[in-house]
């Protein structure tokens, strides 16, 4: 049980590390063309690793293909096209902060459709975490959360990731039943890639590979094995082996992470609200977990 709650952790830090990951990739390469080579590259790892593993490419029913496919169009196609179209029309710091509401949502839904018990212990964990991530995002100043004036398309539009991402967990907990994490992910992966070739296409996914830096590229590389391939896995076993609620909180170090990773490779100050933010994040993780 500690390895899987090292390895889920683990899987925080790659995702943490994404947002420095991603804004040297966007120096040449768009966000369309990021996403879809991102999977492209981690499901080649996956399928690759997938046979090795098997000694072949695991069939599945036709049940289990549908369960596949929902798991690829919400978590992988689903979320990218809400995520970047929404922030076309809100500030980062915002949309984030719409985000973190997905361990409150994947509570929810894991207690109304899949009867997954949660404590009164664990809804403290929940809030704590949300508070604590709020508290880093914000930098301390709470007024941020009101700087827009209205929730608009762009926040509808991210709400929709948080919708996508909850369904892509309770589907993949439901899945989790029928077959392995790795099988899961190296599937649900490859669909999701095929899903966003379009809409990479579209946006000159080509032309932009044939003119990016090498930085953008290895970039793009980093995020495809850590946070795609082994994100994938290590996020299903923790699914899996420890229950959708707690693994979805443990999400909430993200911020945390990018944080301190911004302070470390970006330049950027490390303030007490990063370090405050940062310990009730954890301290309602601890209690999320605790039996």
């Amino acid at each position: 049980m500690r390895l899987t709650y090292l390895k889920l952790i683990a899987t925080v830090f790659f995702w943490g590390t994404n947002f420095a990951a991603g804004k040297i990739a966007l120096q040449s390469l768009g966000p369309y063309s990021i996403s879809c080579l991102r999977f492209v590259l981690a499901s080649l790892l996956l399928m690759a690793f997938l046979y090795r593993t098997n000694g072949k490419f695991p069939a599945l029913t036709k049940s289990q293909w549908g369960l596949v496919l929902v798991a690829a169009f919400t978590g992988v196609f689903l979320y990218n096209v809400f995520f970047f179209s929404g922030m076309q029309y809100m500030s980062t710091v915002r949309a984030s902060l719409v985000i973190a509401f997905v361990p409150v949502s994947v509570t929810l839904g894991s207690w109304l459709f899949l009867k997954e018990q949660v404590s009164f212990i664990k809804w403290m964990g929940i809030v704590l975490s949300i508070v604590g991530a709020i508290v880093v995002l914000t930098r301390g100043d709470f007024m941020a959360l009101f700087s827009d004036n209205t929730w608009g398309l762009g926040e509808l539009l991210i709400m929709g990731c948080v919708i996508s991402w909850t369904v892509y967990t309770l589907v993949g907990k439901i899945t989790l039943r029928q077959m392995p994490a790795l099988t899961l992910s190296a599937y649900s992966a490859t669909l999701g890639a095929l899903l966003l070739l379009g809409p990479a296409l579209q946006h000159d996914l080509i032309s932009q590979i044939t003119h990016s830096s090498w930085q953008s590229l290895a970039s793009v590389l980093y995020m495809a094995t850590t946070a795609t391939a082994l994100g994938f896995i290590w996020y299903y076993e923790a699914v899996q082996q420890i229950g959708a609620t707690k693994a979805a909180v443990v999400g909430n170090l993200t911020p945390v992470f990018a944080a301190l990773i911004a302070v470390s490779l970006l330049g950027e100050k490390l303030t007490w609200s990063t370090i405050i933010g940062g310990g009730l994040v954890m301290l309602g993780v601890w209690l999320t977990a605790k039996k």
